[in-house]
C-alpha cells in the first residue's frame, strides 16, 4: 500500500483518488432460511476490492498494485472493469472511459504483453526503498522456516 499511495500521489495528484474500494453490489440471498447477519456474512467472502479507483476529467482507472508483477492481477482488473457499472459509489462517473491500470515495482515483460493484449494499461513504479524491500525479501526468502514448513 505504501508503494500505492506513492505513485497516486506522483501521478494523480488533482484527481480524485479512492483506496480499497469495494467492486460490485452485496446480493444476499432471499431464500435459504439464513438470517441477514449470516447472509452479509456468505456475501462478504464474494466481495472484491481494488487497490484503487481513481477519477479524472476523461477517465475512471481501476488500479491493482503488485511489488512483484503477477498475471493474477490482470484477471482481477478484468473482472473490475466488469464490476464498475455495478458499483453504487461509481455510478456517477460512467460517463468516463474505464480503464484498468496494473501498477508494478518489478516488471514481469509476459505479465505486461499478457495485459497488453487484455487493454490492461501496466506502469512501472519504483519507490526509492525498493532495493531495500527487494534485498530483504531475498533474504527472507532464501532462509527456512524454523519448523521446516511441518508446523
Amino acid at each position: 500500500m505504501q508503494m500505492l499511495s506513492e505513485y497516486l500521489a506522483a501521478h494523480y495528484p488533482n484527481d480524485q483518488v479512492r483506496m480499497r474500494v469495494r467492486m460490485g453490489t452485496v446480493q444476499l440471498p432471499t431464500t435459504g432460511g439464513l438470517s441477514e447477519r449470516d447472509a452479509r456474512a456468505v456475501n462478504h467472502v464474494f466481495l472484491r476490492w481494488a487497490d484503487a479507483v481513481v477519477v479524472t476529467p476523461t477517465e475512471l482507472i481501476v488500479i491493482e498494485a503488485k511489488m512483484r508483477a503477477d498475471p493474477s492481477a490482470i484477471s482481477q482488473l478484468e473482472l473490475y472493469r466488469e464490476l464498475v457499472p455495478k458499483t453504487q459509489e461509481l455510478l456517477p462517473f460512467l460517463g468516463r472511459r474505464i480503464v484498468a491500470e496494473l501498477v508494478v515495482s518489478i516488471e514481469d515483460p509476459a505479465v505486461t504483453a499478457m495485459a497488453s493484449r487484455r487493454s490492461i494499461r501496466v506502469r512501472v513504479y519504483k519507490p526509492a526503498w525498493l532495493g531495500e524491500w527487494a534485498a530483504r525479501r531475498r533474504r527472507n526468502e532464501s532462509r527456512p522456516t524454523l519448523s521446516g514448513g511441518l508446523t
